[in-house]
């Protein structure tokens, strides 16, 4: 190479990927305040998690601005990071090198490590770089590719992943296991209490659908049919026989009433931070029809229990088997070629 040298160039819009996640974070960190500041009863759970994230995001910074540069010259590799030189390389130390190819978000990149005698290891990405190859060729030009270290590096990856095959497997069986345990609802575990609609009952359409009931004694709550038991409800006349300001008896869960409507029993911690104002409602009726019936809820769940449990089963024997025979094949591999 020419006395010049030869620098490292980082690609066009390389710190957009960086300031997006910066501002999302940002973001999640005030949602997190407001939430904080916001509560009739405030807790810590907010400011923490207000905390977290803007300790993410400052994370976040620090990795953009910190992005090093290369300079290849008069066979030596100077490093040089907050534009300051952090350290230099004699490439006559260079043992060998490797490449790995990486699938990202936005296709097929290619990152590769220097070897040197002293043990460190230089990694540079094409996925950064705008002069990448240029910079490989001249630092990889009369060296050895480690090609024995190349495929101990894929099979590491390889087993990582089949190990979380295999985690997610057993996830997958504990969660049919658990679907199995799920009981039905009891007359003792619910609490049914009347009030006036303070507005019209409402059908929102989202991903999850579900009914939404304001009640002029508990304005500050949603009160939601939601999930599988909105199946079980009778959608069109509970909307269009009960109007603002009609008597309507809810049952909902003992625990809900306890620690949301009395509050005399402490917050779980998603409920304390995410779903506070949210409360969901397991039977509907007013003086005259029944429009969700506890029997009804029950006997949904009862037919869905056994389907999820079987999705889940079948999921988590794939998933654990696969990753089971991935791990056994790897290492064998592993000690063959050893």
């Amino acid at each position: 190479m020419t006395e010049k040298g030869l620098k490292s160039k980082n690609k066009k819009g390389y710190w957009k990927s960086y300031s997006l996640g910066i501002l999302i974070c940002l973001a999640l960190s005030l949602y997190s305040y407001t939430k904080f500041i916001a509560l009739k009863y405030p807790n810590y759970i907010g400011l923490i998690f207000s905390a977290l994230f803007l300790v993410i995001a400052l994370l976040i910074f620090y990795f953009l601005i910190s992005i090093k540069t290369y300079i290849v010259t008069n066979n030596k590799l100077t490093v040089i990071s907050f534009g300051r030189s952090q350290k230099t390389y004699n490439l006559n130390e260079l043992i060998s090198w490797t490449k790995a190819d990486v699938k990202g978000k936005y296709g097929r990149y290619e990152i590769f490590a220097l070897h040197f005698k002293s043990g460190e290891k230089i990694k540079l990405s094409s996925d950064t770089y705008d002069n990448y190859f240029e910079i490989k060729i001249e630092l990889t030009k009369n060296k050895q590719r480690n090609l024995k270290l190349e495929e101990l590096n894929r099979n590491k990856a390889g087993l990582i992943a089949f190990i979380v095959f295999t985690l997610i497997g057993i996830l997958c069986l504990i969660g049919a296991y658990d679907k199995l345990q799920n009981k039905d609802l009891d007359d003792k575990d619910i609490i049914a209490f009347g009030d006036k609609t303070s507005g019209s009952i409402q059908y929102i359409n989202r991903k999850h659908d579900y009914i939404l009931i304001k009640l002029k004694s508990y304005p500050d709550f949603n009160f939601r049919i939601q999930g599988k038991d909105l199946k079980a409800t009778f959608v069109e006349e509970l909307i269009n026989e009960i109007k603002t300001g009609d008597s309507i008896f809810l049952g909902i869960d003992k625990t809900e009433y306890r620690t949301k409507i009395i509050k005399t029993d402490s917050l779980s911690f998603p409920d304390n931070y995410f779903f506070n104002e949210t409360i969901s409602v397991k039977s509907v009726h007013s003086k005259k029809n029944d429009y969700l019936k506890l029997s009804e809820v029950n006997a949904i769940r009862a037919d869905d229990k056994y389907w999820d449990f079987g999705i889940f089963g079948v999921f988590g024997l794939i998933f654990m088997l696969t990753g089971i025979y991935g791990i056994k094949t790897v290492i064998t591999k592993m000690n063959d070629e050893q």
